[in-house]
């Protein structure tokens, strides 16, 4: 018992001793522990505060970050749709270059195409240069014979006037012979017993046996002392029409009118109309004959 007591009073001394060290060392590092733990709170706070201060920044960095994200979003769409717009006028480009090499190769054909043709054009008109010179050599050539020729037709034509005038001279002498002739001739009838019936036929008009002369009627008018339709026409003494020689007048096949000469000169003569108390007109152009076909 008293050992046990001493045990335990000895333990009890120990645990004191132990106790008492415990007693000091907390109250040593009380203070020490007072102050960590204030500068941890301080620290807690500080860091509170800097983690406040983080999440502001966060939030600003977060918000600065939407939004650029946001700007980066529509300059993307922005890119997006230029880049499109881009894309459809490079295949407007690239469509427009292919039609413009398309158009460069048909115009490359078409000049070479050009080339062609002039070079054929300057063939040709070396061709029409040679043969207009060959025919201004050639005209000028035939304008000399045509000259030449025309002088030879004036010689010809003053050979034929002065002989058309010598058979027109012989011509009006055969005429008077014949005139006298026949004249001579009915002058020796019967002597002077021809009657009054006789002479009154010798004045009726006569047609030409000989060989038939056919004409025209120039113009037409009315003698205005006898109301009677004169023509005139293109026969005259050369062509053997005498005065109160009877004509015939037709249009086409129809027979028109007769025609007593009144005139004659030796290219034209005057007729008077005798339409056989028929309602017909003789007209510039008509046909004249010397006898009936």
């Amino acid at each position: 018992m008293a050992t046990l007591t001493k045990v335990l009073v000895i333990f009890a001394a120990v645990l004191s001793l132990f106790l008492s060290a415990l007693v000091i060392a907390y109250s040593v590092n009380t203070d020490r522990i007072v102050a960590d733990r204030d500068s941890e709170i301080a620290r807690s706070q500080n860091a509170l505060a800097g983690a406040a201060s983080t999440a502001t920044q966060a939030s600003e960095e977060r918000i600065r970050a939407q939004t650029e994200k946001d700007t980066l979003t529509k300059a993307l769409g922005d890119a997006t749709a230029k880049l499109s717009e881009l894309e459809r006028v490079n295949a407007d480009l690239t469509r427009g270059k292919a039609k413009a090499e398309q158009e460069l190769q048909a115009i490359t054909l078409k000049i070479a195409e050009l080339g062609e043709t002039v070079k054929t054009q300057a063939t040709l008109l070396t061709g029409y240069r040679d043969e207009v010179s060959a025919l201004r050599k050639n005209e000028l050539r035939f304008r000399e014979q045509a000259v030449q020729s025309d002088d030879r037709i004036s010689d010809l034509e003053s050979q034929n006037e002065v002989l058309t005038q010598s058979v027109r001279a012989l011509r009006e002498q055969l005429e008077e012979a014949r005139l006298a002739r026949e004249g001579g001739a009915s002058m020796g009838v019967v002597g002077g017993l021809v009657s009054g019936a006789s002479l009154s036929r010798a004045g009726d008009p006569f047609v030409d046996t000989g060989i038939p002369v056919t004409g025209s009627i120039e113009t037409v008018s009315t003698d205005p002392s006898t109301g009677a339709t004169l023509v005139k026409i293109n026969l005259g003494s050369n062509d053997r029409i005498r005065e109160n020689q009877k004509l015939f007048v037709s249009r086409g096949k129809d027979f028109v009118a007769n025609l007593v000469v009144v005139k004659t000169d030796l290219r034209f003569a005057i007729a008077k109309v005798d339409a056989l108390s028929r309602k017909v007109e003789v007209q510039s152009g008509d046909a004249v004959a010397s006898r009936l076909q």
